[in-house]
């Protein structure tokens, strides 16, 4: 399998120019990263979704809580046991035993297959790892199964005081949490006196894509600002709306006049840049996952327009959680593709340190749609020697300018700035 070269036709190739940037300027731009997670720390773990147009390359969406370590080639889960042992090594007390909090995705095979690369991960920083499901009934653990056949046990959960651990009495260090909280914070994981990473809080019960885009506008800004290259080229302007109700026509004026709103600005930075194609913005449920609550629209107009059942889909998304507000965001066409399909690459991330990636790949849909939709595939990305049926070689180059757009996005997030109201 290789990833096919596209071809840039935009006045600029910004991977070029971050890629040149980087070996010119590598070790200036280590130093403000670090000096940036220095300030305000950096997620335990984190994927970022990136969109790369040629003539600009972006975060669209930033995981907290990411899956999908299964497909993560060897050297990049190296590169992940590494960072995880460093990040524990500054804990004040030894982080040997280790619980993970995961989806309630019992019969989602892949899911499971990423539970278990994860637990690879962890084992192989030097921890001992179990897994604890919300979702097991006390003495009836949960034995799931993966994509080749093999089982994983979930363990109950039980609480000792403040000591969350799991029914046979394994009593962990630190909680991972693998469960992005959609639907909001269970009763035994508040109060837990044991570190638990990422911080609840930033569940999607609370969190806002919103208020992350300003946050990672704002950082992205300083850096271009730093360096010398126009913050556009790595930003997507946005609208937030207020208060939305799909199924009930509520709202969708808001929605309309944001869209418009968005698209005169992508205009007059298309203006500038000679590119000829005509823009269009993805409007997203301003919180949740899984690509659920996302549409493309290129007018205000047509989001008058649409018809019931795709306001249905844009009403609910995981979980059964109602989608009550919205963001709109530039859409970013992707030039990357694998065997010929329109792919966007997907960085993952321990301690805001890029280890390795994956492409989202979708042949059933074109370079301007969502392709988190039915008929994804992923491919992982490779170092040298690596690649074979599953895995596509990706060269430094892509790389280097993935991981530093992508570091930004996740230094980012705990910036995010939240008031009163969204306190749990």
């Amino acid at each position: 399998m290789t990833a096919a070269t596209a071809e840039v036709t935009a006045s600029q190739d910004v991977q070029t120019l971050l890629t040149d940037l980087l070996l010119a300027r590598g070790e200036e731009i280590e130093s403000w990263l670090d000096a940036r997670r220095m300030e305000s720390g950096a997620p335990f773990y984190s994927s970022v979704d990136l969109r790369h147009a040629g003539f600009k390359l972006a975060p669209v969406d930033t995981n907290l809580f990411p899956a999908g370590f299964n497909n993560l080639s060897a050297g990049a889960r190296r590169r992940a046991s590494e960072r995880v042992r460093a990040r524990f090594a500054r804990y004040p007390q030894k982080i040997g035993r280790v619980l993970i909090v995961p989806e309630n995705h019992t019969r989602n095979k892949y899911y499971i297959d990423n539970l278990e690369a994860l637990c690879g991960v962890l084992r192989d920083a030097g921890c001992e790892v179990r897994v604890g499901s919300l979702a097991a009934t006390p003495g009836q653990p949960l034995v799931v199964e993966n994509t080749t056949g093999g089982t994983l046990e979930e363990l109950p959960l039980t609480r000792k005081g403040s000591l969350l651990a799991t029914e046979d009495g394994f009593c962990p260090h630190i909680i991972i949490l693998n469960n992005d909280l959609t639907a909001g914070l269970p009763e035994v994981l508040r109060g837990v006196s044991q570190p638990i990473v990422p911080r609840p809080s930033l569940g999607w019960h609370r969190r806002r894509k919103s208020i992350h885009f300003d946050a990672y506008d704002r950082l992205s800004r300083d850096f271009a600002d730093t360096f010398g290259i126009d913050p556009w080229l790595l930003t997507t302007e946005s609208h937030k709306c207020g208060r939305v109700d799909f199924a009930e026509k509520q709202g969708m004026e808001c929605i309309a006049v944001g869209v418009e709103k968005v698209l005169h600005r992508v205009r007059a930075h298309y203006t500038r840049y000679g590119i000829a194609a005509e823009p269009y913005v993805y409007v997203k449920a301003d919180s949740g996952t899984y690509g659920m609550g996302i549409m493309t629209v290129r007018s205000g107009e047509e989001l008058l327009e649409i018809n019931k059942k795709l306001r249905n889909k844009m009403d609910t998304i995981k979980e059964g959680v109602h989608s009550t507000e919205v963001v709109i965001q530039e859409g970013v066409p992707t030039i990357d593709t694998v065997d010929g399909a329109p792919a966007e690459p997907m960085l993952y991330l321990i301690d805001a340190h890029a280890v390795g990636g994956a492409y989202r790949v979708n042949a059933e849909r074109d370079t301007t749609n969502n392709l988190n939709a039915p008929g994804m595939r992923f491919a992982g990305m490779c170092d040298e020697g690596e690649a074979n049926g599953s895995c596509v070689l990706t060269s430094g180059k892509c790389f280097g300018a993935f991981g530093l757009v992508a570091e930004l996005a996740s230094l980012a997030s705990p910036r995010e700035e939240y008031g009163d109201s969204y306190s749990i």
